[in-house]
């Protein structure tokens, strides 16, 4: 088959031995482009150099060597299915024995006298006690080729992960036949202004380096290789922190290059107003938001902020102080919650806040229907309602207003970047607040909020105290459920216990919601138990919910459906099980659901049968710490990024050699780098021109998604 020579746009059929089906084994692993595949980055490393002698072959040492077969030869033994092939190796200095399992080829392709190469383990034998190489990887050496080269032996060789049958062997020849093919080339899409400075190896070099090393970079072990020290290595994780940082700051310039579709009418005395019908006074971090969220008002760009705070640090406040800015200036609002529960929550306490100054409100989720869902979309659609919060049905093409300027999205890593696109774009050029119970650590924040303006409420309303944080040992289960929990409910407080899953069916060595909700109301039939999950219809979690609002059930056995939007000022205690199934953060935040009124709040820990030293020593964090931004500063060390981003990051630049904790220097390198790009990109000129294309256009290619995501902010 004639090929066409191989660029960075040819398919991966262009490459000699990838037909369709490794195309579509390809595929299914995320590499569908020559760019992909380079991108492919190997997870460890072997040393099989060359420059052992049989002689000084030593046990439990992987080596590489060159040998004459003296001998081989098939052997089948009464224990094995397969064949056990052995050759008795030499060179100068003695002799060796090679064993290989059900490789019969190597009979024909590794005769009597065959010079080759070997790479493996030395072992000495339990039957004889001689010295052997256990399966070793072989190439044999054609004599009459000099200098004879080959991408897996005689050097340095990259280990990737195995999937869909593709093993490193194919990734090595595949991928080194394209860097071959593309030797000479002076491509780079980070720009020369950028990266010079720092002294950081070009795009192609760095790609040679990554896959196929010359040495060990001044170190004996390929444990080196995967250190951020290693150039190559570290030029990619400054790559990847400049393409987000690059990515942030452009789509934050958009945004502020788009004029407001109409000011806002913000009377004097407004601030006056609102706060003197508030039952309480807000915090010095609430009044700092207040602020920010005004001047971003009174801008001529639409408003794009982050609001992030701890637990009951007051953040539907500030929304509320939006909302009424937006409603006084005749504009309607939009308030979007991941659940039903949280979604009346909000429903309640917005209309206590904004109530006294006229505000409609309205409550649109899945549970309204008939003639109360079609009044309300035509009231909304009027104008007739100021404000409408509600669920994931807000999105709804149904649904539209005659004026939408103001949007919050409460708890913003439960949605996704299309659905933010749909509610926005219900407006012209609307405000959005998007606000997080879950503090997220400052390196996270500028790098994966960095189109954002962010405000933090770091502090508390006067009065909410500490709630007692207790692990306990699994030898003190036995006795603590009548001890600590049944004289709290004696007490006529309310409890919740929470499981990592619904039924056994899921993970059978964990305990879940369902048995355990059976067990408790076998215990004590004389208490109310009650059982809430998600796997129960809308209709279902509200009467639930009402009934414990009510007082009606004293224990409620849930999953983590109560994170968020659970308010019930009676609930005092709340207990865990497999605790160290769940992030700290997560386990923060189910912590705020108790000690919310006049009587101090409990929360236990219990974790699975086990739990390792360390999944301990993690909980225990949680005993000594209620500020959530330190937690989440662990969460981030322990367990990544992941969960404070949910679908945020949909379309955004996937990490995969840096590390947000353990590169915290490029990451702050990266963002300087990048703002500076931004600035000199704006002055013009055709060097800049070609850079921020070639940039773009690379970014486009790598990540399809990210055109995407620039739309939406």
């Amino acid at each position: 088959m004639n090929r066409t020579p191989i660029s960075l746009a040819s398919p991966l059929t262009s490459i000699a031995d990838v037909g369709p089906k490794r195309v579509e084994k390809l595929s299914r692993m995320g590499i569908h482009s020559i760019l992909d595949l380079l991108y492919y980055f190997p997870f460890r490393y072997e040393d099989r150099r060359s420059g052992a002698k049989i002689a000084h072959l030593a046990p439990e040492t992987s080596r590489g060597f060159i040998a004459r077969v003296r001998s081989i030869r098939k052997r089948s033994l009464r224990n094995l299915r397969v064949p056990l092939i052995e050759a008795d190796l030499e060179d100068e200095t003695g002799t060796v024995r090679a064993v290989w399992f059900g490789q019969e080829y190597l009979l024909k392709t590794l005769p009597e006298n065959a010079s080759a190469f070997f790479f493996g383990k030395a072992e000495v034998s339990s039957f004889d006690g001689r010295l052997s190489v256990r399966s070793p990887v072989v190439e044999r050496i054609d004599p009459e080729k000099k200098g004879q080269k080959s991408f897996h032996i005689n050097r340095i060789v990259p280990v990737y992960h195995e999937a869909e049958g593709l093993g490193s062997t194919f990734f090595r020849k595949t991928i080194g036949t394209v860097l071959a093919t593309l030797w000479g080339t002076d491509f780079d899409p980070v720009p020369r202004s950028v990266l010079e400075p720092l002294g950081l190896p070009t795009w192609f070099l760095s790609l040679v380096e990554i896959h196929f090393p010359k040495d060990l970079n001044g170190s004996g072990d390929t444990q080196s290789l995967l250190e951020t020290d290693y150039p190559p290595r570290k030029r990619f994780i400054f790559e990847e922190f400049f393409f987000l940082e690059f990515l942030m700051g452009h789509k934050k310039r958009e945004v502020q290059c788009t004029p407001r579709s109409t000011p806002y009418q913000i009377a004097r005395d407004a601030r006056r107003r609102f706060l003197e019908s508030l039952p309480f006074l807000p915090t010095k971090a609430q009044e700092r938001a207040f602020e920010e969220v005004q001047n971003d008002l009174e801008t001529p760009q639409p408003m794009n902020r982050l609001l992030m705070g701890d637990v009951g640090s007051g953040k539907t406040l500030v929304a509320a102080w939006g909302i009424y800015l937006a409603t006084s200036s005749g504009f309607q609002a939009a308030f979007m919650a991941p659940t039903e529960i949280l979604a009346q929550q909000h429903f309640r306490t917005l209309g206590s806040l904004l109530g006294p100054h006229g505000i409609r409100t309205a409550l649109l989720t899945h549970a309204i229907k008939g003639s109360e869902r079609r009044a309300l979309m035509e009231d909304s659609y009027m104008g007739n309602i100021e404000l409408v919060i509600g669920t994931h049905a807000l999105i709804q093409e149904a649904l539209s207003f005659k004026r939408l300027g103001f949007i919050v999205v409460d708890e913003q890593h439960k949605f996704g970047v299309e659905q933010r696109k749909i509610l926005i774009g219900k407006g012209e050029t609307p405000d959005v607040l998007v606000m997080t119970a879950t503090p997220i650590p400052r390196s996270l924040a500028l790098s994966y909020f960095g189109d954002l303006d962010i405000s933090i409420l770091d502090e508390k309303p006067p009065g909410r105290r500490p709630v007692e944080t207790r692990l306990l040992a699994s030898t003190e289960e036995g006795d603590f459920w009548d001890t600590e929990i049944r004289p709290s409910v004696d007490r006529g407080e309310q409890v919740y216990v929470v499981y990592p899953v619904i039924d056994s069916s899921a993970v059978k060595e964990l305990k879940d919601a369902t048995t355990m909700w059976g067990a408790l109301s076998q215990k004590w039939p004389d208490i109310a138990v009650g059982l809430l999950t998600g796997r129960m219809t809308s209709d279902e979690k509200e009467e639930m919910m009402n009934r414990v609002e009510a007082g009606l059930v004293k224990v409620l056995v849930a999953t983590t459906v109560i994170e968020v939007g659970v308010d019930v000022p009676n609930a005092t205690v709340m207990v865990v099980e497999n605790a160290e199934r769940f992030g700290l953060a997560q386990l923060h935040q189910l912590r705020g659901r108790v000690g919310r009124g006049d009587l101090p709040g409990r929360f236990f820990l219990i974790p699975g049968n086990g739990v390792s030293g360390e999944g301990i020593d993690r909980l225990r964090v949680l005993t000594r710490s209620d500020d959530g931004f330190r937690i989440a500063e662990e969460d981030l060390r322990t367990r990544g990024p992941g969960e404070f981003l949910g679908t945020r990051q949909s379309g955004l630049p996937p990490f995969k050699v840096a590390d947000l904790v353990r590169d915290a220097p490029l990451l702050e390198e990266a963002r300087r780098s990048s703002h500076a790009f931004l600035e000199m990109a704006s002055e013009g000129g055709s060097e800049k021109t070609w850079e921020w294309t070639t940039l773009m256009n690379f970014i486009r290619n790598r990540f399809p998604d990210v055109a995407e995501w620039l739309l939406v902010r």
